[in-house]
């Protein structure tokens, strides 16, 4: 929370695929509750080769000139999957 209130964002990159995703700390808030990002780090996914060993975040300042053009991730909703789990058992 300390990190929005400053005006920075988590920068998250994919080593192995060179993807790099900016997002609002107060949206990660949301997903990850008061738990400090960066001790999280290896439980973030990359969206597109699937791997968590590669993946680094860290926090970014942005100043003024910079803002113009940056690309923010924002959190559109957050949905729930239940999905059924099944086993066999003997009568």
């Amino acid at each position: 929370m300390d990190a929005h209130r400053q005006g920075q964002f988590v920068r998250v990159t994919c080593r192995w695929c060179r993807i790099t995703r900016n997002y609002r700390p107060l949206d990660l808030h949301k997903l990850i509750g008061d738990h400090h990002v960066l001790k999280l780090q290896h439980r973030f996914r990359c969206e597109k080769c699937e791997r968590k060993d590669y993946i680094e975040v860290e926090f970014k300042m942005i100043i003024g000139s910079e803002i113009k053009g940056f690309k923010v991730r924002e959190l559109a909703e957050i949905k729930m999957v239940k999905r059924p789990v099944w086993r066999d058992i003997e009568l």
